[in-house]
């Protein structure tokens, strides 16, 4: 036992070692020839292990470059795209504004006369759900994302139960049900579905022929499935169809047809086809509101109309990122630079900085010098799996001190009876058990959700780390049960063999 201790503890050692060297190693060559930037992007995301990856580098004169990493991925390779979703949506919402059905400054009520928070119910306007100042919290944007049953009509309903943390207008709450709200709106103003009048007046003018409202159709023309990271191995799991979350969510697209999207976005036509009014087009990307403290959109200072904008190497941005469970979109533009770029990716660890390749790319089209590239995939994973040794081992340990200890337990009944030996171990076991999952499932929820997490979700989202607590726990109560059962059988034992004639 004590020579595997060894070998396990080794093990670790060598496994952080190498990942901390590789912090220090040189970044990839850039390919001859090719573009640096877009050099430099594939670099990141191959150090970063990424299993599949897309993007589309656009410039105002027509220029696109597409590119894809990752084996039978393509530019025309459909991946979803989380938030990348709402300015669709917003888009949208600016058409009927364009087409006078729509008022910005109308209250939601006026075309869902049915809508009401858990609050004092002050006008909510169209305008404020675009600008994400509504005062709906964060978390009630959050509470549904796993319950892909729930239909659009009942997650903007449940908007009844939800108490503003702010006045409708003052502050910015990034919230996932502001547009929801918008999307139910327009299929009660279009007279459409969601899905068909996004299909009808957005897909279809610009040309988007391998995006999708359905996954069952996206996975017909190859849809890359989203990737876990399980003890630094990706590993794929399909994604469930939400369709009550297109428009915050659930649009799926691909690098080369958002090269249209954003040439559109950056230009105000795409092979003339004009989908907006150049105002309203100008609306859509004019800051609006200070982010302030709400971080939820990253590398902005201040959110318009489904995109954010902010600063890039001193250059203006306008953009916006997309984040599901297992897949990271980023899409933005340089209007100073008339460049744009995106990037679709089918993983989203929680615990690595998943739009860091588009982030530092984007720096260098606004004039940046290229950063290093580290290998934060590996020391993140090193660490992840040194710990779970570790556990494993102090696991180990334990079993072995308690079979030890086990041989003892006549001994320890005589002199401190049964429950002093076993009662108490039992519960302190339990107990513990009951703390650490209190502490993760409960606690972490709370924070981050507002409600407790369920197991479910969190191996979703953090499977390892999931599996090396819930090990723990029940590492925890087969122990103290353990305990207890073999104190019983010798407490009986013993008292068997104390009876006269025995």
């Amino acid at each position: 036992m004590a020579r595997l201790i060894r070998l396990a503890a080794a093990a670790t050692a060598v496994a952080v070692a190498a990942a901390t060297l590789a912090v220090f190693a040189a970044p990839a060559s850039a390919q001859p020839g090719a573009d640096p930037a877009v050099a430099h992007l594939r670099d990141e995301l191959t150090t970063a292990r990424m299993p599949a990856a897309s993007y589309a580098l656009v410039s105002g004169d027509g220029t696109v470059k597409t590119g894809a990493v990752g084996d039978g991925v393509t530019p025309q390779s459909p991946f979803l795209l989380g938030s990348l979703s709402k300015s669709f949506t917003s888009l949208a919402v600016l058409q009927l504004v364009d087409a006078g059905k729509v008022g910005l400054d109308t209250p939601i009520t006026a075309y869902l006369p049915w809508f009401r928070t858990g609050g004092a119910n002050e006008p909510i306007t169209v305008r404020q759900l675009l600008t994400q100042t509504s005062g709906l919290p964060t978390e009630a944007g959050r509470v549904d994302i796993y319950e892909p049953e729930t239909t659009l009509e009942q997650r903007v309903r449940a908007v009844a139960d939800v108490v503003p943390v702010s006045r409708p207008g003052t502050v910015f709450h990034y919230c996932n049900k502001n547009y929801a709200t918008l999307g139910l709106m327009i299929e009660q103003v279009s007279g459409q579905r969601y899905a068909d009048y996004v299909k009808e007046h957005i897909f279809a003018p610009l040309g988007m022929t391998r995006s999708f409202t359905d996954l069952a159709e996206a996975r017909r023309a190859g849809l890359v499935e989203g990737s876990s990271v399980l003890f630094g191995l990706n590993v794929p799991i399909e994604t469930p169809e939400f369709r009550g979350a297109l428009p915050d969510g659930y649009l799926i697209s691909t690098a080369e047809d958002l090269s249209h999207y954003l040439t559109f976005q950056l230009t105000g036509t795409y092979r003339n086809a004009r989908l907006l009014s150049p105002g309203s087009l100008r609306l859509m990307h004019s800051p609006a509101i200070p982010t302030g403290d709400d971080h939820a959109v990253q590398g902005i200072d201040h959110y318009g109309f489904g995109w954010g904008t902010g600063t890039v190497n001193g250059q203006p941005v306008v953009e916006h990122d997309g984040d599901l469970t297992r897949y990271h979109a980023n899409i933005g533009y340089l209007p100073q630079s008339r460049v744009g770029l995106v990037v679709l990716t089918a993983r989203n660890p929680m615990l690595l900085d998943n739009g860091a390749a588009y982030q530092n790319t984007l720096a260098m089209l606004a004039g940046a010098p290229a950063p290093e590239i580290g290998n934060g995939f590996l020391v993140t994973y090193g660490i992840v799996d040194g710990v779970a040794v570790l556990v494993v081992i102090a696991m180990a340990l334990a079993a072995r001190r308690q079979v030890r200890r086990a041989r003892q337990l006549p001994d320890l009944l005589r002199d401190k009876g049964f429950r002093r030996t076993a009662g108490r171990p039992l519960v302190g076991n339990l107990l513990a058990a009951a703390v650490v999952y209190a502490a993760v499932f409960v606690g972490v929820g709370m924070a981050s959700y507002g409600s407790w997490l369920p197991v479910d979700v969190a191996y979703q989202t953090l499977p390892d780390f999931t599996i090396v607590v819930l090990a723990g726990i029940a590492f925890l109560v087969l122990r103290g049960v353990a305990w207890f059962g073999r104190a019983s059988l010798v407490n009986a034992r013993g008292v068997s063999e104390s009876q006269p004639g025995k």
